[in-house]
């Protein structure tokens, strides 16, 4: 493969550090969050390597000379980041479904990892399609994986709907469990309900309703065939991405994971270190998905707004 993507891009080399990737990256994001995996007790270099280099399609960012900030560079660091720990969490996942590890049922751990596994891939497509200026078809896939995020929690709190879940066999059956219990925000509301009784109020009046609404509509706009008149955004001057929409709301969508997974399934993490350390060999991957979701929640403050070129419909944080 030509290190040299048709992008502008390249595939880092397997020992480089992962600054190199990021041209332009703000040193204060990049030296926090260094200090939250230290804090952890992690390698940072090493499970950037195992978790990221070996995405696929991962290839560094161009470097723009002529960026005015490192906002666009920062989204996307950001953005992997959240990638890293949702491979982790499917490897976990995948491991205790096959041992059966306690703190979740057969059916919780079944679609935990289905779901996590097309989160994974969705966002490795999602990544590919920014960098490579097709922001339409990162809509299309950032709309999915918004619902793939609702249904992951809903399952968490829903035993009975994860059994449901776990035994559709055919797609049609899938299909019709999608309809009955996730599409028109249905997930969403059994999440909303549940957060309420811990003090976290997501009413539709809220101004965090308000601003997802608006957001999934947009999304929906670029998934459904329409008749609209939409022109194709222009790369401002500086500009790493044509619109960071799409990075930025799937950034938000798996830190709300990795959040709101713990305060609906409080042995949620310990349920994923244990799978992590029930076989005999190692697997590096799953052994980041409990330590790593402090560092995610950590991050959650440095994805305080959205790209500068996004509509101001509502504060989310």
């Amino acid at each position: 493969m030509s290190p040299h993507p048709p992008n502008g891009g390249i595939i880092p080399l397997d020992g480089a550090a992962p600054e190199l990737s990021y041209p332009g990256l703000s040193p204060q994001l990049l030296a926090r969050v260094r200090q939250l995996w230290s804090a952890a007790g992690l390698d940072f270099d090493h499970g950037w390597r195992v978790g990221l280099r070996s995405l696929p399609g991962f290839r560094a960012l161009p470097r723009v000379e002529a960026a005015p900030a490192s906002t666009d560079v920062d989204l996307v660091f950001l953005y992997d980041q959240a990638v890293l720990w949702a491979r982790a969490l499917h490897e976990a996942a995948a491991i205790g479904r096959q041992h059966q590890t306690d703190g979740l049922n057969a059916a919780q751990w079944h679609g935990l990892a289905a779901l996590s596994a097309r989160l994974t891939e969705q966002l490795a497509a999602l990544r590919l399609l920014a960098l490579t200026d097709l922001p339409m078809p990162a809509m299309q896939i950032a709309r999915p994986l918004s619902e793939d995020v609702d249904m992951a929690l809903v399952i968490l709190i829903r035993r009975k709907l994860a059994e449901r879940f776990a035994a559709c066999r055919s797609a049609e059956e899938a299909s019709d469990f999608w309809r009955r219990h996730i599409a028109g925000g249905r997930a969403f509301r059994a999440i909303s309900e549940k957060l309420y009784e811990v003090g976290i109020d997501y009413s539709d009046d809220t101004d965090y309703a308000k601003w997802r609404k608006s957001v999934l509509t947009t999304l929906g706009a670029a998934v459904h065939s329409n008749a609209l008149k939409t022109e194709a955004p222009r790369r401002q001057q500086g500009a790493v991405l044509v619109n960071g929409d799409s990075l930025h709301f799937a950034t938000f969508r798996i830190h709300e994971l990795c959040a709101f997974s713990q305060l609906l399934e409080p042995d949620l993490t310990g349920a994923l270190a244990k799978a992590a350390n029930s076989t005999p060999s190692a697997n590096p991957l799953a052994a980041l998905a409990a330590p790593m979701s402090k560092i995610i929640i950590n991050q959650i403050q440095s994805l305080s707004a959205p790209p500068a070129n996004t509509p101001k419909t509502a504060k989310h944080h």
